[in-house]
């Protein structure tokens, strides 16, 4: 059990947890100290702040591709897998920052608005998402990259999260394992945030803070819907949530979570407005780039500080 806690999100199976942790605490380190909160930074990159990473990518094994086309989804895994595709190039469309890349992302849409039908087929109805994506521009040059088995790679980690029961119950409890009286955090990433929204609903004692960055919990079509509890609404545990956004990260689908969850009605501040940031470079996604702002990084510091300390 740690005092700060990571959720990692999609990406692929052979990264170390080590790798992945080591990344996150010397990022968020560093950001500390460019906030000017030097005792917090010391003390996570030093250990006296304990932090753990909680590790559930080896689950994806099964479902991850050997070269570009092979897939190994079940149907009702790659229908979830395309309406997930679809949600992200729906995001590009709708906030995008630049008018082409928006426009870039509608003409791909326009297939799955005028022309798919079921007796296409499950797989190449998959196959034609998988495409749309490798095409528009964004998203090639964002977290999927060019190859298409990375595009696979990525909506399967998705869709076998919320299709399969083990893979949801042991990621959660990946979480659960690293969460303890002392943890005074939960820093959440991409797939993770999800993860994260339904383990914390599990929780019997105070959480002071999570943070969330890159996070899909507002798709529209697939994810969203599918969230337990429901109606989506913040964990009756947690103290504050702060959520971190880039409107060029087209996973995010929400620039707002408080358009999708709902907070308690006796703590209604819990979750506040979502700060925005610019990720520096053509990927938007990465969690160590979210990591690097100070704005995701000062609420560490306010959650560590001994209470009633001095700001």
């Amino acid at each position: 059990m740690a005092e700060v806690v990571f959720v990692h999100g999609i990406g692929p199976v052979e990264e170390p947890a080590q790798e992945m942790h080591t990344a996150w605490v010397a990022a968020l380190a560093a950001s500390l100290r460019n906030a000017e909160e030097t005792e917090a930074a010391d003390a996570i990159e030093g250990g006296r702040t304990s932090t753990a990473m909680a590790y559930y990518r080896d689950l994806f094994r099964p479902y991850t591709p050997q070269d570009e086309w092979d897939q190994p989804l079940p149907e009702g895994m790659a229908d979830t897998a395309r309406r997930v595709g679809q949600d992200f190039l729906e995001n590009i469309e709708a906030h995008a920052d630049r008018p082409e890349d928006r426009e870039e992302a509608a003409r791909e849409l326009t297939p799955f608005r005028e022309d798919l039908g079921p007796e296409q087929g499950v797989f190449e109805l998959f196959r034609v998402t998988v495409g749309s994506l490798a095409r528009c521009g964004p998203v090639a040059r964002s977290v999927f990259g060019a190859l298409k088995a990375t595009i696979v790679t990525n909506l399967a980690q998705v869709a076998a999260y919320l299709d399969d029961e083990r893979i949801r119950e042991e990621a959660q409890e990946a979480l659960l394992r690293e969460i303890g009286p002392e943890t005074r955090a939960v820093y959440a990433h991409s797939l993770g945030t999800v993860v994260a929204y339904e383990a914390l609903h599990r929780l019997r004692e105070p959480l002071p803070l999570l943070v969330t960055f890159g996070s899909p919990l507002g798709l529209r079509t697939i994810v969203r819907e599918r969230l337990r509890p429901q109606p989506p609404r913040v964990p009756g545990m947690l103290h504050r949530w702060v959520n971190v956004a880039d409107r060029d990260d087209y996973i995010v689908a929400s620039l707002d979570l408080r358009k999708v969850v709902a907070s308690a009605d006796d703590a209604p501040e819990v979750l506040g407005e979502t700060l925005m940031v610019r990720n520096r470079g053509l990927d938007a996604h990465p969690a160590v780039k979210y990591l690097a702002h100070k704005r995701t990084a000062r609420p560490l510091a306010e959650a560590l500080r001994p209470s009633g300390a001095a700001e």
